[in-house]
């Protein structure tokens, strides 16, 4: 019954390193891709303001960690509040006037004047850069060669 047990424990901990090593790839591998996703966003969203740019000065109404609002004049006496904000709001403070590239036909993608998606590229792979090596060391602690079995020593009792 003991080697039926034994069997039973060496089982489960092979399937629990397993199941260690598959999480930690698929975390590193989610981790990576949505960095890449958040990078390509941001680079397209440039690419289309680009394409279709009018400049113009606007109003900082409100900051906070993730987001800062603007307003401003689109033209044509359209005046613009964009929901999601304006891309690349560091270092924007309550009242500023600050200058803003738009797309027209569209002014709620608005951005920093001179400003590009390369500002998003740290705090982007922030997130990898802590996750990828966590799941390296997950991936190393569960291999199989770190956990050997130890040599069965034949107990030697004093009779």
């Amino acid at each position: 019954m003991s080697r039926t047990l034994e069997a039973r424990r060496a089982r489960r901990a092979v399937r629990t390193r397993s199941i260690v090593r598959v999480t930690s790839v698929v975390v590193a591998a989610f981790s990576l891709l949505t960095a890449a996703l958040i990078l390509v966003a941001c680079f397209v969203n440039d690419q289309r303001i680009d394409r279709d740019m009018g400049s113009t000065t606007a109003t900082v109404t409100e900051v906070t960690d993730r987001r800062a609002a603007v307003e401003f004049d689109a033209g044509g006496g359209r005046h613009v509040r964009p929901v999601t904000g304006v891309f690349y709001p560091i270092g924007l403070v309550e009242g500023q006037r600050v200058q803003v590239e738009f797309r027209r036909a569209n002014p709620d993608l608005v951005r920093v004047s001179g400003r590009s998606w390369t500002v998003a590229v740290v705090p982007a792979l922030s997130v990898p850069a802590v996750t990828v090596p966590l799941a390296a060391l997950a991936y190393a602690a569960a291999s199989p060669g770190v956990h050997r079995p130890s040599p069965r020593v034949p107990r030697t009792v004093p009779r």
